[in-house]
């Protein structure tokens, strides 16, 4: 490695490096297999300098679930900015897409931030607050989406909504990606069209299940009580 190189990593970047290689590791590999050495290893500095930037595995990955989260974020308002102009009905369709599409495009990451939990004592309010961007996002959205029907929530019943809507999408999600749904259909349960390898029908399948969970939305939730 240049000596340029290595300057630069001293000047604050090798925590970025060794951050960014340990997403392009996940992307790969498995979170087991995630190693702090391997990394330093892999961006050319001594195990000594990336320790000097996480004490161990555990603060790097706890570092790189909060950016995890970050970037999931950053996915799903990127898809919004596209449909700024379009009712908030469409706008949760397209929550709902960019949930399944980031999954898929970005299984490293997705396993990372909700497959993966530090112990206790090594959680952070930035993973708390990074973790908790996506709901509020959806939150919010919905409830408008609510009120343009004239209903209006109470903060117990936008949490409902929130918690309902958000269930089902990572559930569908959690079905496809391993492999759930794939046995459903070559069992002859469920016809071809529901196989992970059919992305296409996937979508029409995802809008379906979108339609059932709004209009679940609009007839239940004025009802609810806490």
């Amino acid at each position: 490695m240049s000596r340029q190189k290595k300057s630069s990593y001293h000047h604050g970047n090798l925590r970025v490096a060794l951050m960014d290689a340990g997403f392009r590791s996940l992307e790969t590999g498995h979170l087991e297999d995630l190693s702090l050495r391997a990394l330093a290893k892999e961006v050319g500095v001594t195990p000594t300098a990336a320790y000097n930037h996480f004490a161990d595995k555990m603060a790097l990955m706890v570092e790189m679930k909060t950016e995890g989260f970050q970037r999931f974020d950053a996915f799903l308002n990127s898809a919004l900015v596209s449909v700024k102009d379009a009712s908030p009905e469409d706008k949760v369709r397209t929550l709902g897409r960019a949930y399944m599409n980031f999954a898929f495009e970005h299984p490293g990451i997705f396993n990372l931030i909700f497959f993966w939990t530090p112990e206790q004592k090594y959680l952070t309010d930035a993973l708390a607050q990074a973790a908790a961007c996506g709901e509020s996002l959806l939150k919010g959205i919905v409830a408008e989406m609510l009120q343009v029907d004239g209903i209006e929530l109470n903060d117990y019943q936008r949490s409902v909504a929130s918690f309902s809507a958000w269930s089902m999408v990572h559930g569908i999600t959690l079905l496809l990606k391993t492999g759930v749904v794939d046995a459903v259909t070559y069992c002859g349960n469920w016809p071809q069209e529901f196989s992970s390898q059919n992305r296409e029908a996937q979508a029409h399948i995802l809008e379906h299940l979108l339609e059932i969970q709004i209009e679940g939305l609009k007839r239940v939730l004025p009802g609810v009580k806490p």
